[in-house]
């Protein structure tokens, strides 16, 4: 595998993970069948990824889950820093 495809695979799972997470707080926002393959398997990809963002961050007053814009944030940061190694 070369150099330009190694890049290219990072970046796109980075932007597989972040699609999931968008899909995750999408299904938040709309009624949806909690038994159904797709969304069993975008709450299966990203659960192991916010559980212990939610244990570190409580929730606020509000009921506002903010912890998949944590993990949207921590993924861009991840993927620039893995990026980033490849590079220099």
């Amino acid at each position: 595998m070369d150099f330009l495809s190694t890049l290219k695979l990072v970046k796109g799972l980075f932007a597989i993970l972040a699609l999931f997470v968008w899909a995750r707080v999408i299904l938040s926002w709309i009624p949806h069948n909690q038994y159904n393959e797709i969304t069993r398997t975008v709450f299966n990809v990203t659960e192991p990824l916010l559980k212990p963002i939610r244990n570190l961050i409580p929730t606020s007053s509000l009921n506002i889950d903010i912890s998949p814009f944590i993990l949207l944030f921590a993924l861009n940061m991840a993927e620039s820093l893995a990026l980033r190694t490849f590079v220099y």
